[in-house]
């Protein structure tokens, strides 16, 4: 066994994946739907390459949750960035059981009374046995002693779980009032606003779209450990099909893979104006070399 062997052998053993060199590749493929992305090992030890189309962004943005839209903050043709508020439905209700469940978890009084007062047993807890070592108390004292010890122990840990399902609460109400903001998932212009204000959403409604001319999304389905290496790069380097143009792509999102139980897609976005003049026309549906740098060193 070669070198370059030797580092596929290993490559394949950290993913997971049969040693061979081509059952590395076999299995990789294996692990991806058909007709979309290939990878397949590179001269690099630490590198796969993945083979994927590139689209043009165009993004659906829908309601997250029912309702009837008070705001609309955009028109057609307005530019928006990523993370902008677009437009919500009604707060009221979803922000009074916010606050509310918010007033409830910061409000620590119960439990720190229930806290004082079983500190407080322990205490007399551990003066009585010193009293009965002593032969200065009697022992049914230290009885009594150690059960007014639990039972106020038991009531500072019902309290602590109580704090708990107050945390939870208020998580739950934060994300049913956050969900209430329709916001830009990437940069672009506003191209349709389908709602108008007044009007009922519900679930999945398709409220905006925005296009973006000059960013492309070029989707990785991959291992969960090999979404989190990629991502945690920042940028990934790919090249254009023909191997005369390369560039980096942001690592703008992971998704969970409903194609693939415990897989993640990656979605990269390439920028127009990093590639030469002649090729922009032809980026929309062009095959890219993506490259997964160091995944074994950093899957060790």
């Amino acid at each position: 066994m070669n070198q370059s062997d030797i580092h596929f052998h290993l490559l394949g053993r950290r993913l997971g994946f049969p040693f061979a060199r081509t059952s590395l590749a076999i299995a990789l493929s294996a692990a991806l739907p058909a007709n979309s992305q290939t990878p397949y090992p590179t001269r690099a030890a630490e590198m796969v390459l993945y083979q994927s189309a590139a689209s043009k962004v165009l993004e659906k943005v829908r309601s997250e949750a029912p309702g009837v839209m008070v705001e609309i903050s955009v028109k057609v043709g307005d530019p928006v960035r990523k993370g902008q508020i677009l437009g919500h439905t009604e707060l009221d209700a979803t922000k009074l059981q916010l606050d509310l469940a918010q007033r409830a978890m910061e409000s620590k009084a119960n439990v720190e009374a229930a806290q004082g007062q079983a500190e407080a047993w322990t205490v007399t807890r551990e003066e009585t046995e010193d009293a009965v070592h002593r032969r200065k108390t009697e022992e049914s004292r230290l009885s009594w002693a150690v059960a007014m010890e639990k039972m106020y122990r038991a009531n500072y840990d019902s309290q602590l779980e109580v704090e708990n399902v107050q945390l939870v609460q208020y998580e739950y109400w934060k994300q049913q009032y956050e969900k209430r903001f329709l916001k830009a998932p990437v940069d672009g212009i506003i191209s349709e606003v389908l709602v108008d204000l007044g009007k009922g959403v519900n679930y999945a409604t398709h409220v905006f779209t925005i296009r973006n001319e000059n960013l492309y999304i070029i989707p990785i389905p991959v291992s969960a450990a090999v979404a989190e290496a990629a991502s945690a790069e920042g940028t990934i380097p790919v090249r254009s099909s023909d191997g005369k143009s390369v560039s980096k792509a942001k690592v703008d999102s992971v998704s969970d893979d409903p194609r693939q139980v415990g897989g993640k897609v990656l979605k990269l976005m390439i920028e127009a104006s990093d590639f030469p003049s002649a090729l922009r026309a032809k980026l929309m549906g062009m095959k890219f070399d993506v490259l997964l740098p160091e995944i074994a060193a950093q899957l060790e």
